[in-house]
Order: C-alpha cells, then sequence, then structure tokens
C-alpha cells in the first residue's frame, strides 16, 4: 500500500471514529412531542439536562452506577414519575433535598410549561402495580 493511500485510510478512520464519540449520549428530542410538548423539551434540555434523564428530551443527566453518582446527579423522570404540582415545587424550591439544584431555575410560564410537560411524560420507566397506591401529591406551589 502506499504511503499516501494509508494517510488517507488513517486520516478517514480517524474521522469515523471522531464522529461516532461525539454521537454517543446524544439521543435528541422525540419527534413525537406535539408543538408545546417540544418546547418544553427544549427548555428541559437547556435547563435540567446536566443533573437529569428524560428520554424523551435526549438528555442523560442522572447517574446510572450509584457508585459513580455525583452530588449534582438530580432524579431520573424515566424512572420517577412527578405531578404538575410537585415539579413546579421543586422548580421554585431548588429541589426537595437541599441539594445544588438552583430556586426558580425557570419561572413564570417557562416554568408552567415545563411542569406540565415532566407531569406528562414522566415515569415512562414506572409501571405500578393493580391496587398499589400512589404517593401523595406535593405541598401547594403557590
Amino acid at each position: 500500500m502506499t504511503r499516501a493511500r494509508r494517510v488517507l485510510l488513517i486520516a478517514a478512520s480517524l474521522a469515523a471514529t471522531a464522529g461516532g464519540v461525539a454521537a454517543c449520549g446524544s439521543e435528541g428530542i422525540s419527534p413525537k412531542l406535539d408543538p408545546e410538548q417540544h418546547q418544553a423539551a427544549v427548555l428541559f434540555d437547556q435547563r435540567c439536562s446536566g443533573c437529569h434523564t428524560l428520554s424523551v428530551a435526549g438528555t442523560q443527566g442522572s447517574a446510572t452506577n450509584v457508585r459513580t453518582r455525583e452530588y449534582k446527579d438530580g432524579p431520573n423522570f424515566d424512572q420517577r414519575k412527578v405531578t404538575t404540582n410537585c415539579a413546579l415545587y421543586a422548580i421554585r424550591n431548588g429541589g426537595f433535598s437541599s441539594g445544588p439544584m438552583p430556586q426558580n431555575i425557570v419561572t413564570g410560564a417557562d416554568a408552567e410549561l415545563l411542569a406540565k410537560f415532566l407531569d406528562q411524560v414522566s415515569g415512562s420507566d414506572v409501571h405500578i402495580a393493580p391496587g398499589a397506591t400512589t404517593p401523595p401529591d406535593c405541598p401547594p406551589a403557590g
């Protein structure tokens, strides 16, 4: 093989590897969302993706292994169902456990939109057994 072909082959291989690594972990926002949900998913991606996982928003911020968990890792919303009221409470108060989530990370109509979206799409991996009771709703978020 000539030197020029070898260099070209190596360069193509490196470019393919770099493209694969860049795409790793980036699922993107689900195309199945309606326009309002898509707007909320973009907001979730911008403000919440660093700490929370939500597959319909294409985010993977939560820890998948308890041994590698970081202090900032928030709940995985595929595995936790939240109501609009609970989401608003967490948004306004910086979560529930005095963790690193800032208070009012989203405000006003954006907070309402995001909370409603989480109520609609969170808990996709949660399966409640027949006859099981759901946890009580959060305190009023007013």
